[in-house]
């Protein structure tokens, strides 16, 4: 079976140098660790000027395109609860069992003949959360017959819904790089601080830092030895059904770990041309709650809040079946063969989505997410376009997130409309400021550590579920509708907004849980260096200072 292509991205490790790096292509910023992080140093990333290490991946990050994300050899069918079949589906062990075989004789019988009018095959049924199943068939349909194919179910009785699956992908955009310090890089996270349109989440830190909140982060997976998530990850889980796309080696198990998304050329689709691994899960999870006063590295928004991995994107993408199973376990439901949460996440992170309107299985599982208190952040998408046209952007009950950048503009790649409803930073690589996270140097599978600059909408909604860990902290009872007025109400308009709608504009932090306080925000610093509070002894500025310079030639 067909997935859609994921982003690419280009990486790049760089030394430390004074001088401006001029570069052909659009590349990713790798900060490494020095050697003596994981012998016990002080854990500050260094580089090594005299050596610089330059890896050069095969092309510019890139955004599935709008006529993609659908799949026309797997279908997404509801059923009525009440059904034969649908009993069969709520009394399944394992969400994601092939379940074929259980159906009833006459059911069966009816999907298959269904099938053999268009000559293909049934090749499974895989029971998700809900009166919900996925069908695989042997090959794939036109646009013509996938109209013909659903419409034949629908006439089946006992069948309410049928709608082609769709395929996630990372949101990101394109990426960034700059000259790499010998000392923490605080100093980089321009989006955290008051100066150049950041959230001003240092700011809110001495209100509120979402300590006590758990935030599921819907993605890749995490790097679990990174250095800046060390005591911040709680016990998640790997919803990925594909073995071949998890790349673990096996289906659904307990290990969120992200085993690498890179892909070959036409792997994910003939004319590919392939990509390496992203760490996509983990670069998020950073820019949420990354460890703070820890003298490595950088500072998450919210850096006493945990982060719950929640593994549904591998090698070439996705499934939106297995992000509704994830996101119903995530959010404290229970999920068929799976054992429960035992951290119910009060913020869910989706930088993920696809093309098409928000499908009505899906719809479902958020509504039901929201119901048992949880909070949803997803992100717009990067296609310069409606994000009315992609999920789960489109969807109600979520906070849908567009980009900024550093000039207070909606970047130039961030979707848009009414659905947008708030906007943070996301990075704009003309405007040489990416977002600084989490990474990891291999090409593959994981190898050494490090810090990269990304941009996307992908980094726009961390940092706004970020900030709704900080009022979940000081309000454990709020609501999604309470949560979005506040981000609303107390958000900076944009500089810039050239389409039709950006949503209220950027997210401030500080104003945002003052509101809730009760209190009046704190002044904007009138200093334009960044200062991490955590710091007791702050630090002096990197050594030597960086250029801050991005060439695109």
């Amino acid at each position: 079976m067909s997935l859609a292509r994921r982003p690419m991205i280009v990486v790049l490790a760089v030394a430390v140098i004074a001088a401006t790096v001029t570069l052909a292509l659009v590349v990713s910023g790798v900060l490494p660790f020095s050697s003596d992080t994981e012998a016990g140093g002080s854990g500050t990333p260094t580089a090594d000027a005299d050596s610089p290490e330059i890896v050069e991946a095969p092309g510019a990050a890139q955004t599935t395109p709008p006529t993609e994300g659908t799949n026309p050899d797997r279908f997404v069918i509801t059923y009525d609860e009440n059904s034969p079949v649908g009993q069969i589906l709520a009394n399944v062990e394992t969400y994601g069992e092939n379940v074929l075989q259980d159906l009833p004789p006459e059911q069966q019988a009816a999907l298959l003949a269904v099938a053999e009018q268009f000559s293909v095959a049934i090749e499974s049924i895989t029971a998700h959360s809900g009166s919900v199943a996925a069908i695989d068939l042997s090959g794939s349909l036109t646009p013509e017959q996938i109209e013909q194919f659903t419409a034949l179910l629908e006439q089946l009785g006992y069948i309410t819904s049928v709608e082609p699956e769709l395929t996630f992908t990372p949101l990101d955009g394109s990426s960034t790089t700059a000259s790499a310090p010998d000392d923490a890089y605080f100093s980089y996270q321009w989006n955290l601080t008051s100066q150049k349109y950041g959230i001003s989440a240092t700011d809110a830190w001495s209100t509120s830092t979402g300590e006590g909140v758990t935030v599921a982060v819907v993605d890749s997976g995490i790097l679990p030895d990174h250095p800046d998530l060390r005591g911040q990850v709680l016990a998640g889980y790997d919803f990925i059904s594909d073995a071949s796309a998890g790349g673990d080696g096996d289906g659904r198990d307990a290990d969120p770990t992200d085993a690498g998304d890179g892909a070959a050329p036409d792997e994910c689709g003939t004319g590919d041309e392939g990509s390496p691994s992203s760490w996509h899960g983990s670069h998020v999870a950073g820019i949420i709650a990354a460890n703070a006063n820890d003298g490595i590295g950088i500072a998450g928004v919210a850096p006493g809040a945990k982060i719950l991995p929640v593994r549904v994107l591998g090698r070439c993408g996705g499934y939106a079946t297995d992000a509704i199973d994830a996101l119903t376990w995530a959010s404290g439901g229970h999920v068929n063969g799976i054992p429960d949460n035992l951290n119910p996440a009060q913020v869910v992170n989706m930088s993920l989505g696809g093309p098409g309107t928000c499908p009505a299985y899906y719809q479902e599982a958020i509504d039901a997410a929201v119901a048992r208190g949880t909070i949803i952040v997803v992100a717009a998408g990067n296609e310069d376009q409606d994000a009315a046209k992609v999920s789960p952007a489109s969807c109600n009950n979520v906070i849908t997130v567009g980009a900024s950048g550093p000039d207070g503009a909606r970047t130039y790649y961030s979707n848009y409309g009414s659905t947008v409803e708030v906007s943070a930073p996301g990075g704009d690589i003309d405007a040489e400021a990416g977002i600084l996270s989490l990474f990891n140097k291999g090409e593959t599978t994981a190898t050494e550590n490090s810090y990269a600059f990304m941009e996307g909408t992908s980094q726009a909604s961390p940092h706004v579920a970020a900030t709704v860990a900080m009022l979940k902290a000081m309000r454990p009872e709020l609501t999604h509708e309470e949560a979005l007025t506040i981000l609303q109400q107390t958000s900076t308009p944009l500089s810039s907004c050239d389409r039709d709608a950006c949503g209220s504009g950027i997210i401030n932090a500080a104003a945002a849980v003052a509101q809730l306080s009760g209190s009046e925000p704190a002044e904007p610093r009138p200093s334009e260096t960044p200062r991490n509070p955590w710091t007791k002894n702050p630090t002096a500025s990197p050594t030597p200072s960086p250029t801050n310079r991005w060439h695109k030639d």
